[in-house]
């Protein structure tokens, strides 16, 4: 979880699916489109056994069963779905030099339950971030990608402000409400940088 001073409301109803576990990253079979102009990913993070923190693992899983979610993108086969669950550092291979990524995490904003929450990564780097039940979340990884000089090009963390942290696989009502303006972000953020990237190569 991110603990965050900055928010922006927005939520819409839906019941979110439950994504399955692993010690190590679940990820979407690789998929390779030779035209597309560079490479992005959609992290879920989160532990799928405490409600609310389970929502990026949710959004990924929602992204690997509904792929029409992603089709109107420029070149949806050049995005990488990835549920880092709690691995934490261990995720670093998987985000060095992207050209975009989105993470998708609770974030603590001091705000009403459900309120979805959009920063960028130098808004989370430059707070002390609190992290929840995963004690290493998108600030830690942000942070260690860019001492090593392998901070994707651009990122957004997206998410929103639990309800309820609490033994259980499911999300509060609140928070399964805004999963469809998650999705929205996700679709106009890596669409957007893929048009970019796009006109940039001349694809």
């Amino acid at each position: 979880m991110v603990r965050s001073a900055a928010a922006a409301p927005g939520s819409s109803p839906i019941a979110a699916a439950a994504p399955g576990s692993s010690p190590i990253p679940a990820a979407a079979p690789p998929r390779h489109d030779p035209e597309a102009p560079g490479r992005y990913a959609v992290l879920g993070l989160g532990n799928i056994i405490q409600g609310d923190e389970a929502l990026g693992g949710h959004v990924v899983a929602l992204l690997l069963d509904r792929r029409e979610t992603l089709a109107a993108l420029p070149f949806p086969d050049a995005v990488e779905l990835i549920d880092g669950g709690t691995v934490g550092l261990g995720l670093i291979p998987y985000l060095a030099g992207l050209d975009g990524l989105v993470i998708v995490d609770i974030v603590d904003a001091d705000a009403t339950p459900g309120t979805v929450v959009d920063l960028d990564a130098a808004a989370v780097l430059a707070h002390q971030q609190v992290m929840g039940a995963h004690d290493l979340g998108a600030e830690e990884l942000l942070g260690a990608l860019l001492f090593m000089g392998a901070l994707p090009r651009r990122t957004r963390v997206v998410g929103v402000q639990p309800a309820a942290i609490t033994l259980g696989t499911e999300l509060s009502p609140q928070v399964a409400a805004a999963v469809p303006a998650l999705l929205d972000l996700i679709v106009g953020y890596v669409g957007g940088w893929q048009a970019e990237d796009a006109v940039a190569a001349g694809v």
